[in-house]
């Protein structure tokens, strides 16, 4: 009987065994073939802020950098007209290009932050009688010097610094006083001192070539 049982136990074995060899294939098929599941879509980027607008500035805030850009222009381009020396020490005159070309120019690095956070559109060439006197003073530093006149081409040059930066001193220590844009006051409190030493300078230097030789 034992023997019986066993002879007919082993085809269901061999059936169920075969079944789930069947069904391990076709599972892992499909497995295999089954789609893989996409990812989720990225959302939508948020619309980017619309950029600030420019703060403007007040009517006589806005004056005086427009001035002042002109002003600083124009005293880089004569200062750097003067013929390079060889003298030691150095001339005053030779000092004061120095200091109108260096100091003028560290300010007008820092006006020109002041113009572009506010938007302005402010033309650097120079026209009119800037740039008449420019031309006026590079002329005359290109003719051969004539005699009893040596320090006319000179004159000419210290004259155009003298009125410039006075007329910029005065406007910086006006703004610093009575400003609206905190920036610009703070400009003004920084820079006008070094204004001032080429104004001071410049006049300083003019009333010495004008002074009677003696003899």
């Amino acid at each position: 009987m034992y023997t019986h049982m066993k002879s007919s136990l082993l085809p269901l074995l061999s059936r169920s065994v075969s079944a789930l060899a069947v069904c391990a294939v076709l599972g892992g098929n499909a497995f295999a073939q089954a789609p893989a599941t996409p990812a989720p879509a990225a959302p939508p980027a948020a619309p980017a802020a619309p950029a600030e607008k420019p703060k403007p500035l007040a009517a006589g805030d806005e004056a005086y950098v427009k001035n002042a850009v002109k002003s600083l222009s124009f005293l880089i381009q004569v200062g750097k007209l003067l013929p390079a020396s060889t003298a030691v020490p150095p001339p005053p005159e030779m000092r004061l290009k120095d200091a109108t070309v260096k100091d003028m120019t560290l300010a007008q690095t820092a006006l020109n932050k002041i113009v572009e956070a506010h938007g302005l559109k402010i033309p650097t060439e120079l026209v009119g009688a800037d740039k008449s006197d420019l031309d006026r003073v590079t002329k005359a530093f290109s003719k051969p010097p004539i005699k009893g006149f040596e320090t006319k081409p000179l004159q000419e040059w210290v004259g155009e610094i003298v009125k410039e930066s006075k007329r910029l001193d005065r406007e910086s220590e006006t703004i610093g006083k009575t400003g609206v844009d905190a920036d610009l006051k703070t400009f003004a409190t920084n820079y006008g001192p070094s204004v001032r030493n080429v104004f001071t300078t410049a006049d300083k230097l003019e009333k010495a070539l004008k002074a009677p030789k003696k003899k």
